[in-house]
């Protein structure tokens, strides 16, 4: 197969649309030939000068001999020769073309060096129609990317919906985007198309598609385009603009490093332990969730050598920046967060036989909180939550670095 240039002047036919009566104009044959258009062909091309005439010399691409076979033959007039420009007549049907242009100068002598050869495609036009675009599943024209039902399936009616030239072969096919000011997406699949061309369905990636208001425009070979009307709108955003989590579990803090805690207990590990998050999140991307939160754990610390014991609570609160990515259709929520906070040594004590008791110890530390999460949801609102943190407590006598897996359950409001 020959390569292929494609003239503008050429590749688009300039449509007129004549007037029918609504059975006509509802007719499936006549909708879909071109027997309802009046269709009218330019040809132009470069000046040479002042030259006496152009002969114009169009060759069609013939499959069976695999070769161009001449077609049209024109010399032009004086007017057509000024202009650079003839319509062609009867128009030259979809298919591969090439084209030659002799020069004559003004003594009607051939100017060889001026020859020139091109190749280029016609391909028919249809003027695509959008009727509808909608959300099968609800049938309606807005898609929540919240939603755990939303598998980013589009469904389109109209006319000349025809489908897209997968091969650069095709003379006949329809584009589509759903377009919002300068940007332009398209589809990832496409899931069914009718035979009548009235109807296509389309699956997009949903991490492709920011918040907003968009048009699904198709466009055809020749560059004419459905209209952006009511009928071609399609939104896309969030049901809900913001999400308030609440959840509350199990933790076990670790202690990794300062040898503190360790040396008067005999044990760096609080079985003894509780947790809660707090987590309101206002900012909605398609690449992501931004918001704050807070977190608070409470472990309570004993230890028992016979003829004395110490015990205490361990109190942790951190402010969070929150930073979530939905995946697997929101089904689970990747979570990084940290923080800054406090950590409150309260009420350690030395306990002795005969109800004697030391000095108890409080005391307030700055911390850093820094840590992963992953929400796993059992429906709409229930989830559950594993997460891991590193908490870093800094005071006068103890530096002190904590490890926490939680594992706790949750609900979204």
């Amino acid at each position: 197969m020959v390569s292929k240039k494609y003239f503008a002047f050429v590749s688009a036919f300039f449509v007129m649309f004549t007037v029918f009566s609504q059975e006509t104009a509802e007719s499936p044959v006549q909708e879909e030939t071109e027997e309802t258009n009046e269709l009218k062909q330019p040809f132009s091309w470069s000046s040479a000068g002042d030259v006496l005439k152009y002969e114009i010399i169009i060759d069609r691409f013939d499959e069976k001999t695999n070769d161009f076979l001449p077609y049209y033959f024109h010399e032009t007039t004086e007017e057509e020769s000024e202009a650079c420009l003839i319509y062609i007549n009867p128009i030259l049907p979809p298919g591969e073309y090439r084209s030659t242009i002799k020069v004559y100068n003004i003594l009607g002598l051939l100017e060889e060096d001026f020859t020139s050869q091109d190749e280029f495609i016609v391909r028919r036009a249809y003027r695509p129609e959008v009727r509808s675009v909608s959300y099968p599943l609800y049938m309606r024209s807005t898609i929540y990317l919240d939603d755990l039902d939303n598998n980013g399936i589009i469904e389109v009616d109209g006319r000349n919906l025809f489908m897209p030239d997968e091969t650069g072969k095709s003379l006949t096919f329809t584009d589509y985007a759903l377009k919002n000011g300068r940007r332009s997406v398209k589809a990832d699949k496409i899931l069914s198309h009718s035979e009548n061309n009235r109807k296509i369905t389309f699956q997009f990636d949903m991490k492709t598609l920011p918040v907003g208001e968009y048009f699904l425009i198709a466009t055809d070979a020749s560059g004419l385009h459905s209209e952006e009307n009511n009928s071609s709108k399609f939104t896309v955003k969030f049901k809900k603009w913001l999400d308030i989590d609440i959840e509350g579990g199990y933790t076990f803090p670790v202690i990794l490093h300062d040898n503190t805690i360790k040396y008067y207990l005999e044990t760096n590990k609080f079985p003894l332990s509780a947790q809660g998050k707090l987590s309101v999140m206002p900012f909605k991307y398609h690449w992501g969730y931004v918001g704050l939160g807070l977190r608070g754990t409470y472990s309570h610390a004993s230890a028992d050598f016979g003829t004395y014991s110490i015990d205490g609570n361990i109190i942790q609160a951190h402010a969070l920046l929150i930073y979530q990515k939905p995946v697997l259709r929101r089904r689970v929520i990747l979570e990084l967060h940290g923080g800054p906070g406090v950590t409150y040594f309260n009420n350690f004590m030395f306990h002795f036989p005969n109800n004697i008791d030391s000095l108890a110890l409080n005391t307030l530390s700055t911390s850093l909180i820094g840590g992963l999460a992953a929400q796993i949801y059992i429906n709409k609102r229930l989830y559950t939550e594993v997460s891991a943190d590193y908490i870093y407590t800094l005071n006068k006598d103890i530096t002190m670095g904590t490890l926490q897996p939680s594992l706790g359950a949750g609900w979204q409001f």
